[in-house]
């Protein structure tokens, strides 16, 4: 799997689905700076005495100056006495390395609607939109201060899906704001973002 990262102007490999998903939330979350997939990894020593190497399925780097490792598994598989133990034995690697290893699970990653609604974020991040189009919907916002994509349409003589695209590329590029785990994208409420926005 391939994820196109504008915050990171690169392409991420991801070996599985889940990790292609775990993607959207790493590429839209604020306080990500930046995040790398399959980076360097350690070698440890089990509890047999036994040397194993490992690779985390990424690294991530925040805006306050920290940093995670992160490991990205099904629900099913964390529930697994095995996988508990071999996880706290890797854990326990990079801590002793100053390092910080966290486990994301499948439930995590694939909460409804917020992965949809990144989905549609990421779709949309290059939609080439003219500026009038986005003066008139920020003109809007500005009027009547929070408003849903359905809200919006039929005060610009417009529908939802042909207003949606513009709606998304703002929100990518911190024009707009709006909470995506509230509702479905044409459902949430949005507003102008006042620190970020180049809406004039």
């Amino acid at each position: 799997f391939k994820f196109a990262s504008r915050k990171n102007r690169s392409t991420i490999m991801c070996e599985s689905s889940l990790e292609f998903d775990a993607c959207f939330h790493l590429e839209y979350s604020e306080k990500v700076v930046s995040f790398a997939s399959q980076p360097t990894g350690i070698e440890y020593f089990d509890d047999t005495h036994k040397k194993r190497c490992y690779t985390p399925d990424f690294s991530v780097y925040y805006h306050d100056g920290t940093s995670d490792f992160i490991e990205v598994k099904p629900l099913k598989k964390k529930l697994s006495h095995s996988f508990q133990n071999e996880f706290s034995q890797k854990k326990s690697a990079y801590t002793e390395i100053g390092q910080n290893l966290i486990l994301v699970t499948e439930d995590q990653i694939r909460r409804e609607p917020l992965l949809s609604n990144y989905k549609i974020l990421h779709r949309y991040a290059s939609y080439q939109c003219s500026e009038k189009i986005k003066a008139t919907i920020a003109n809007q916002l500005e009027k009547n201060h929070s408003l849903s994509i359905s809200q919006l349409a039929p005060m610009l003589n417009t529908t939802p899906q042909n207003l949606l695209p513009a709606c998304a590329m703002m929100l990518a590029r911190k024009e707009l704001k709006a909470d995506f785990t509230s509702s479905t994208f044409s459902e949430i409420a949005l507003l102008i973002s006042r620190e970020n926005s180049h809406v004039s």
